[in-house]
């Protein structure tokens, strides 16, 4: 006999006795594997059906707030820009004097792509009032800051 729980009691017609007791099988498992396979196929057909009208609304949306981002980092980057292509002459010449080889036609043409649309970038805030003329679109004036 035990002090802390019930004693084990010898095996009789309506109970099976200590060590046996009968184990309760987990009912619902078919209703669960039902449910957890509805779901993946409703999962996979929202992607199928849903995901060809939202992407390409969330993309637009992304990348609309990214060129917002970037036009307020014009000046930043510009001068960065003009700094990096700078540097990149200043290492081409210096390689080419220090090795004595000449310059590769395919670096001078993609240094000069290069130099080209960096200028284009700094002068763009000159130019955008013609380009804009030009195209035939009116640019909104700016609101003030405050």
């Amino acid at each position: 006999m035990s002090v802390i729980g019930p004693s084990c009691n010898l095996p009789s017609e309506t109970s099976p006795g200590c060590g046996c007791a009968t184990k309760a099988e987990p009912s619902g498992g078919k209703a669960a594997g039902t449910a957890v396979a509805t779901a993946v196929a409703a999962a996979a057909c929202t992607a199928c059906c849903v995901l060809p009208f939202t992407l390409p609304a969330v993309a637009l949306a992304s990348a609309g707030s990214l060129i917002a981002a970037l036009d307020h980092a014009h000046g930043l980057m510009t001068k960065l820009s003009i700094a990096i292509v700078l540097c990149a002459w200043g290492w081409i010449v210096w390689r080419s004097r220090t090795s004595g080889l000449k310059i590769r036609s395919s670096v001078l043409a993609a240094m000069c792509v290069a130099t080209v649309l960096t200028a284009t970038a700094a002068l763009w805030p000159v130019m955008e009032p013609a380009a804009f003329h030009a195209l035939g679109v009116a640019k909104r004036p700016k609101a003030p800051a405050g």
